[in-house]
């Protein structure tokens, strides 16, 4: 008679010695060529294959070891990621394996776990102290792609603890709980402890008197705190880890208050798209007890609440943007969700003040009409034109007739004192002495001269200001709109602070390949801001110069290092050098959006 753990023991082996589609599901075929596959989606731009080409392999291999891949701007955020995403030829040199392990490294720090699983896999030689195999086995758990992460364990593996472990988690996934606990008692024995996993393997047979807390700082406790259904918190999203956040924040089953945690985490990192973003914070909303706990959540909760007012509506959006202002990812991210929220409001008493930080807000959101509309006083209503009343005109009707050649009708018993005279005669149109009241004022002929048109109000710097932006931001925007834009923000800049801020403007507008008219650029001339550059000067140069030898590799890794999260902080010659870079490797989607960032919008005005 077999015992139980002999039985076990056998469906373990059977399990690890089955193929892998067998077992969960299918993986997607092995790629060969690393450096030549590409993680873009088919529509996604993508760098040019030579993108690696021009440079030697040290230089790039230094650019990509000091690399930020953390506090990125929405512009630096599409840079890394087509950077890595896209296929190319493979660099000149010896550097190939040492490059190709930077790249699977900055895929996984940004949080692309496809990409970084697909590139982990490839290394044939990793860098000393990576586990690469573990890395594509650990990130595919995390991607749902659990038969290709399992099938892993049939494939001579580096010595590590986490191959024992990911053994009892295969065995725990297919169902076979009792060959997990042996697999659990196996690994101990090789000197491999985790409690943590042990305690989730019996919450999953439900022997477990006490289960442990869910946690998600790798792939094998995302698995299988999903797979226990363990207590999951808001301490338990990993701030360092965005993919892990994303596939929480997509999760239906996630907790609430976790799932916008995980949300807002994988927003700022640009993993999850703005509907994704509005799903979680609405299904957080419609739970029963959800309890808003940051400013984000209670004006969301104040926008979806019929009962709020404008002005408590508008004050609670207003509070999340204004502590969104960190940063330019933070700041979008946040625009993004409450966009709809703004757009119920109306311009009034109650939001005017907010009026200027909501245009900005959705100018970061693309909303570019609700961002004039914020803007843009209200026509004023006509006034209504008076109808003669009935009595008013029955009487009239009584008196009869004008009296004909200008004589007037005097009744013939009216008595007249002495020494008064009645003057008859006169055109109607003369008015007594001081009457200030006629209608308009007559030529020399007697007739009544047209009204002057009264001109409106010119706009205020900040209304100017966010339409210049807003022709920023736009790639078609038409001769007519970028003339008045200027014309505008000329008219407004009243001192020479605002002056400096409307030149760099018109400069922006230049470097992203919109021509500012003639009076724009002899604006740009005299008050151009005394450059303070914040690098070296070659730094730039060289940006431009990788540029024209076509190593677009190099021009991202450069600008990414020289923005450093704010591109507003660059001084005048640095920007336009690095946005003129961005356009020659065709990255012209990148450099727009960077040269709106350069302008500082989602902080205060200028």
């Amino acid at each position: 008679m077999w015992s139980k753990r002999a039985l076990a023991g056998a469906a373990l082996a059977t399990l690890l010695s089955c193929p892998a589609s067998a077992q969960i599901e299918d993986s997607w075929l092995e790629q060969v060529d690393p450096w030549g596959i590409s993680y873009l989606g088919e529509d996604e731009p993508a760098l040019r294959t030579r993108m690696w080409r021009g440079a030697s392999g040290e230089d790039l291999l230094a650019l990509m070891q000091d690399a930020r891949t953390k506090g990125l701007s929405p512009a630096e955020q599409i840079l890394m990621r087509r950077l890595v995403l896209s296929g190319g030829r493979a660099p000149e040199g010896e550097e190939g394996n040492a490059l190709l392990a930077e790249r699977a490294r900055i895929a996984f720090e940004l949080g692309e776990a496809a990409a970084a699983a697909g590139q982990f896999a490839e290394l044939k030689t990793p860098p000393p102290g990576v586990d690469a195999p573990a890395m594509a086995a650990d990130l595919n758990l995390v991607l749902g792609n659990e038969a290709t992460a399992c099938e892993a364990l049939n494939t001579p593996n580096p010595e590590s603890d986490y191959w024992p472990r990911l053994r009892a988690v295969c065995a725990a996934l297919a169902g076979n709980t009792s060959g997990a606990e042996l697999a659990m008692e196996i690994a101990q024995a090789q000197g491999v402890e985790d409690s943590w996993l042990s305690s989730a393997i019996f919450a999953m047979s439900g022997v477990a008197p006490t289960p442990p807390k869910a946690k998600f700082d790798s792939g094998i406790g995302f698995v299988m705190s999903n797979r226990a259904f363990l207590e999951v918190t808001p301490d338990a999203v990993p701030a360092d880890r965005a993919d892990i956040a994303a596939a929480m924040a997509r999760r239906k089953l996630t907790p609430p208050d976790v799932r916008v945690k995980a949300a807002q985490i994988a927003a700022e990192a640009g993993l999850i798209d703005r509907e994704e973003f509005r799903i979680a914070y609405n299904s957080a909303l419609a739970a029963d007890g959800f309890n808003p706990r940051t400013l984000l959540s209670e004006a969301m909760f104040a926008a979806a609440d019929g009962t709020s007012s404008d002005a408590d509506t508008a004050e609670a959006i207003a509070a999340a943007l204004i502590e969104a202002e960190e940063n330019p990812a933070h700041f979008a991210a946040t625009a993004s969700l409450l966009r709809a929220g703004m757009a119920k409001l109306p311009l009034g008493p109650d939001t005017e003040d907010k009026a200027f930080l909501f245009a900005r807000a959705n100018i970061a959101a693309g909303e570019m009409d609700e961002a004039l509309r914020w803007v843009t006083p209200p026509e004023p209503e006509p006034e209504p034109v008076p109808e003669p009343a009935a009595q008013e005109m029955a009487s009239l009707e009584a008196i009869g007739p004008a009296p004909e050649d200008g004589v007037a009708s005097v009744p013939a018993n009216l008595l007249i004192p002495d020494g008064i005279t009645i003057e008859t005669g006169g055109t109607a149109q003369e008015a007594a002495p001081g009457d200030e009241t006629s209608a308009g004022e007559l030529s020399e002929d007697g007739d009544l001269l047209p009204e002057e048109d009264i001109l409106p109000e010119p706009p205020t710097f900040e209304a100017a200001w966010i339409g210049a932006l807003i022709i920023l931001a736009d790639a078609e925007a038409s001769k007519d709109a970028i003339r008045a834009a200027a014309e505008n923000l000329i008219a407004a800049a009243e001192n020479e602070d605002k002056a400096e801020a409307a030149a760099r403007i018109f400069a922006l507008w230049t470097a992203a390949g919109t021509a500012p008219p003639s009076e724009a650029r002899s604006y740009l001339s005299i008050h151009s801001p005394v450059d303070e550059s914040s690098s070296a000067p070659g730094d730039a140069i060289a940006v431009w110069a990788a540029a024209r030898s076509g190593t677009a590799a190099e021009v991202v890794l450069r600008t990414v290092s020289l923005t450093n999260g704010d591109a507003s902080e660059l001084g005048l010659a640095d920007i336009t050098l690095i946005l003129a870079a961005l356009e020659d490797i065709g990255a012209e989607d990148a450099a727009r959006l960077m040269a709106l960032e350069a302008t500082g919008y989602w902080k205060e005005a200028p």
